[in-house]
């Protein structure tokens, strides 16, 4: 990937997060399934630290009911004495909290500060990922492209020995081969044999075919050129961009026409026949002349190029289920394939090379026709919400039956109730607005979480109960009424 920064000075990402989301990576070899385990490891240990403050917060909540009939008698009795109101109610927290009431409140404040340093921290990198993979993956497919026209063009030569030429009229019949890794990476321009109109395979179904031109396969096609002597009279030299290289070489193929020129006027034409109409005759021009079917070199490179591109595309795609591009947001109004103004977005413009635009409408276009789809169905951010209002609806009915048990009745208040209105609604908005790794991570961790908390309020039940009977035992007053002489 050495061609990362050549074109959108975008270089990997790096930090604790991707280092550990990599060595999951390299042993499941499939980003979404490493996004999948990570989360399912994180919550499992951070299990043991949502135990520890749902049941240090169930205590409090049972002494905050507790005392709550002493505090409403102070708020009648100095309700028009602000700072005696403030200090009665201090000394009530004194006497049921002491020290723990505080103790209590700052655990409860340190943990929701490091959950929301996890889940923000893997967001940064997530979307930082997320612009990478997407800068990456066009890369790949922009320098495939670029790597054809080239091998192309050598075959071609001057464009004149016509017998070259000829051999782009059945252009169904050519490819291109990418082989050898590294610096002995290559791309070949190979016509596949047929017998009868059917292409010849060997025995393992793979076409056999001729190798027209190989060249070595660039990850880069900047250059440089002598430049005028400086003051000194020493040598200098111009550097010429891997974009402008890429657009000469397909202006060589591709025309580039200004305004007022004949369309086709500057096309090479390898083969003219007549065009035929639906009565099998050929079709006469308004002129009288026959009307012809002309196949321009531009046209037939740019199919077989355009094989090549989507085939690549297809072996290469962050996919994963119904999702087709995991690196955008499951929306049916989201493209699997990103236009060009998405791509500078998720980039920032100015990281892109000048020429981008022209070279991504070279070829990404017609593989929008090919493979372009919706990205999604809202699956992810329903999911995303439905699991959410589960485990709410499963802590609280737990709630609820334990103070029915009890003999307690508690009104939900208004801020609690919001609460747990908020946070399925702000999971289902990150997961519409940001990529499909992201919701997966949310996803995953919801449904990690909504399976453990049963375990969970069963342990924290078990707790409660056995302080519950220490604290019996320990106010147990116990006498002896046995006569002593």
């Amino acid at each position: 990937m050495a061609f990362l920064g050549t074109l959108l000075s975008i270089s990997e990402p790096s930090g604790a997060w991707i280092g550990v989301i990599k060595a999951f990576e390299a042993v499941t070899n499939n980003y979404v399934l490493a996004i999948i385990f990570l989360t399912v490891v994180i919550r499992l240990i951070w299990s043991v630290v949502d135990t520890f403050n749902r049941y240090n917060q169930q205590k409090m909540n049972a002494v905050q009911l507790q005392m709550q009939p002493e505090i409403e008698k102070v708020k009648i009795k100095y309700a028009n004495q602000p700072q005696i109101l403030n200090q009665k109610q201090n000394e009530i927290y004194r006497k049921y909290y002491g020290r723990s009431y505080y103790v209590g409140c700052l655990v409860m404040l340190v943990i929701m500060i490091l959950n929301l340093v996890i889940f923000f921290t893997l967001f940064s990198g997530l979307n930082t990922m997320g612009a990478y993979k997407i800068a990456s993956n066009y890369d790949n497919l922009k320098y495939g492209y670029a790597n054809c026209i080239n091998v192309a063009d050598q075959y071609l030569g001057d464009y004149s020995d016509s017998e070259k030429l000829d051999k782009f009229i059945q252009y169904d019949s050519l490819g291109f081969i990418v082989s050898g890794e590294g610096e002995e990476k290559t791309i070949s321009l190979v016509e596949y044999q047929k017998i009868d109109g059917k292409f010849v395979t060997d025995e393992s179904g793979a076409r056999v075919y001729t190798v027209l031109q190989s060249t070595a396969y660039k990850d880069d096609f900047s250059s440089t050129v002598p430049g005028e002597p400086d003051e000194n009279n020493n040598p200098t030299e111009i550097v010429i961009t891997s974009n402008a290289n890429i657009l000469s070489l397909i202006h060589k193929i591709f025309p580039v026409y200004e305004e007022g020129d004949e369309p086709g006027s500057k096309e090479i034409i390898i083969s003219s026949t007549p065009a035929i109409g639906e009565d099998g005759q050929p079709i006469i021009g308004d002129d009288g002349q026959p009307v012809m079917n002309e196949l321009y070199l531009s046209t037939a490179v740019q199919n077989v190029a355009m094989e090549y591109v989507v085939a690549e595309y297809d072996a290469t795609q962050d996919s994963f289920l119904w999702i087709e591009n995991i690196w955008i947001a499951d929306s049916p109004t989201s493209k699997s394939i990103i236009s060009y103004s998405t791509l500078e977005s998720q980039m920032g413009k100015d990281n892109v090379v000048e020429g981008e635009e022209e070279i991504y409408n070279a070829f990404m276009p017609e593989l929008k026709d090919a493979r372009s789809r919706a990205n999604g169905y809202y699956i992810l951010p329903l999911l995303c919400v439905a699991v959410s209002v589960l485990s709410i609806f499963i802590s609280n009915n737990h709630t609820k039956r334990k103070n029915r048990k009890a003999g307690i009745e508690v009104q939900m208040k208004g801020g609690n109730k919001w609460v747990q209105i908020i946070v399925p609604v702000m999971l289902g908005i990150f997961a519409l607005f940001y990529n499909s790794v992201f919701a997966i991570y949310m996803l995953t961790g919801q449904v990690v979480s909504t399976i453990l908390l049963p375990l969970q309020l069963f342990i924290i039940d078990k707790l409660t109960e056995r302080k519950a009977k220490k604290d019996e035992s320990k106010n147990q007053v116990t006498i002896d009424y046995s006569r002593k002489f």
